[in-house]
């Protein structure tokens, strides 16, 4: 079926920094370190579960080439979609992937390694779950029976991690749970898509059962009870949704579900079990969310991330200190996506299209959605004293921007994702060497407590309307999704926030199904925007993104003054069979019984339609 390629995990690496006890296991007359010595030590076995969650990409940019979730790049999922665009879609792979060039046959692109990677992942689990309970039991490094029934639980959590990711991207799986032979070619087919699901729900169950609710300070980035939890929660929303849950096509299959409208509700009461645990919260601040390290809206997360270098990355250079990382400004948001963010006007939210809001074109940015002075950096915005001064200008312009980055491509936009960054300081050097410079460590949310907040939104809105609280928790789908919405207010003293003061009105009441699902969706794509969310909500929706990439350019004129003219920058072709991945060309040679996707060359249906 497919190739395992892995060396035990790079094992050698893994204890390059151990004491010298382990020096003769590292001895090259010794020849590598086997799946036996290390399941000799509590200390080894532990130091290769932390391995194991290595693999989870990391998403923030840091330094290396697997740094991001596109490797070798400082780009993040986001310009791929209607959301985001960059400098970077130059890059072979972005260019592969936003032309429509893609094909099953691509080995630049994120599912050939996300399928080849996470297989490797989930054969180390495997390995891990099959030797732990020969591990002894080691009361001077604390490992005890206890100690071992959480690491067991923790490896199945990470195993069923590994197998949702693989999920949402190509349907039903593999499902292996015997350990094979490194250079095996191994022959199992597809389990359908239901069977998939049953399993990684299963997995999180048992995680769930054993995981404690929290860890001390010195163990966080374990993963809890909750994280479990979450994780079945997102998995049968993902089921539920339409790709997966196709009444035109109800039988299950790999490629969907069997369709099943009760599958909302499973989903909303994954949720509720989140919810009912009564100790996740939304973080009040909207400025500090993602560099606070530890707060209660927080899940699951990659866990102290060097925050210099997605700074750098994120803010245009020659507003740092120094003028200094010319490679910055990586990420940017699309005007398809600047037009979400709501204006506030006298305590009502209006579209930008609504000749009710005032928007003047001219002057764009003015009185938006909270969450759009936290996301993103724009011409006029605020950093560190100064006035951001980004765009082009016309020949004989009087005054011009000061501020622009030095890798612009046809692709700018000139709104920066600053999501992730940290805006209380200035980088003085160069922060691709994060050694040398002030670092403020921060979480990236894998999963987060508004993201539940609006997963149950969805599945309740799906299962019982808006208004109904179907589940007798006290809360509707309405009160779900407005507990997210009314959190984002301006933030009194942070200069970004442009001295604005108030927050998102509540969605009113009395709107159908429909109109509930529409901003409810709308809520996700703004809560939610560069955390990896778009690219696959637009997939389980069945609802294309849109193809012509648009940007809102600041232009200085030779009047003197700036217009934002908004023009096509990037044209994406999509198609139906786009909605899932395409299984790797590589292993559908190799077992011709690994059934391609829909829409994909060698596939048994021939449209997702």
């Amino acid at each position: 079926m497919y190739k395992i390629n892995l060396l035990l995990i790079c094992i050698v690496l893994l204890f390059a920094s151990c004491a010298q006890d382990q020096s003769k296991l590292l001895d090259p007359a010794t020849s590598v370190i086997t799946d036996k010595d290390v399941f000799a030590s509590a200390q080894y076995a532990d130091r290769f579960l932390t391995d194991c969650y290595g693999w989870i990409l990391p998403v923030y940019a840091t330094t290396g080439n697997n740094g991001t979730r596109w490797r070798g790049t400082d780009g993040m999922l986001e310009i791929t979609t209607d959301n985001g665009s960059s400098n970077l879609n130059t890059n072979s792979g972005f260019g592969t992937f936003n032309t429509g060039a893609w094909t099953a046959a691509s080995t630049g692109m994120f599912w050939g390694s996300d399928w080849t990677q996470g297989f490797q992942a989930i054969r180390a689990l495997n390995l891990y779950l099959k030797n732990i309970d020969n591990v002894p039991v080691d009361p001077e490094y604390n490992f005890d029976e206890s100690v071992r029934a959480n690491r067991k639980a923790e490896a199945k959590f990470l195993l069923a991690w590994f197998y949702a990711e693989l999920n949402k991207e190509f349907g039903g799986l593999p499902i292996v749970k015997d350990v094979f032979a490194v250079a095996d070619n191994m022959k199992v087919p597809r389990s359908t898509f239901d069977e998939t699901v049953a399993y990684i729900t299963t997995l999180c169950d048992e995680a769930a059962a054993v995981l404690p609710i929290s860890y001390p300070d010195d163990q966080l980035g374990r993963v809890t009870k909750g994280a479990a939890l979450a994780l079945k929660a997102r998995t049968l929303l993902y089921a539920a949704s339409p790709l997966w849950n196709n009444s035109a096509k109800p039988l299950d299959s790999p490629y969907r579900g069997k369709y099943d409208a009760n599958k909302w509700k499973l989903a909303a009461q994954a949720c509720k079990a989140v919810i009912d645990m009564g100790i996740y919260d939304l973080h009040p601040d909207l400025s500090n969310l993602f560099t606070t390290v530890t707060n209660k809206e927080i899940i699951f997360a990659h866990m102290m991330r060097p925050q210099c270098y997605m700074t750098m990355i994120s803010v245009p250079y020659k507003l740092n200190k120094t003028g200094v990382g010319g490679k910055s400004g990586c990420n940017q948001v699309s005007y398809n996506m600047v037009k979400q963010y709501e204006i506030l006007k006298n305590g009502v939210a209006y579209s930008i299209d609504d000749p009710a809001s005032g928007y003047d074109p001219n002057d764009p940015f003015k009185n938006r959605d909270p969450r759009f002075y936290r996301d993103c950096m724009f011409n006029g915005s605020k950093f560190m004293g100064q006035t951001v001064s980004v765009g082009v200008a016309e020949a004989g312009a009087p005054k011009t921007p000061i501020h622009n980055c030095s890798e612009i491509s046809p692709y700018y936009t000139y709104v920066y994702a600053v999501k992730f960054a940290d805006l209380t300081y200035q980088i003085s050097v160069d922060g691709r060497n994060p050694v040398n410079t002030p670092v403020n460590f921060a979480n990236y949310p894998y999963i987060r407590y508004a993201e539940i907040l609006l997963d149950y939104a969805e599945a309740m809105n799906e299962a019982y309307g808006p208004e109904v609280d179907g589940l007798g928790i006290g809360m509707t789908a309405l009160q779900a999704v407005n507990k997210v919405r009314t959190r984002a207010a301006y933030v009194p003293g942070k200069q970004e926030y442009l001295g604005y003061a108030g927050s998102m009105p509540e969605i009113p009441s009395g709107l159908s199904k429909d109109a509930m699902r529409t901003k409810i969706h709308h809520e996700r794509r703004v809560e939610l925007t560069y955390e990896e969310h778009r690219f696959w909500d637009c997939r389980r929706w069945k609802e294309a993104p849109d193809e012509d990439i648009l940007a809102q350019i600041p232009t200085y004129k030779a009047d003197g003054t700036v217009q934002y003219p908004i023009q096509v920058i990037d044209h994406r072709p999509f198609d139906s069979k786009m909605y899932r991945m395409p299984i790797p060309e590589s292993e559908t040679f190799a077992d011709p019984e690994l059934k391609q996707n829909p829409g994909w060359n060698m596939s048994e249906e021939t449209s997702e339609d």
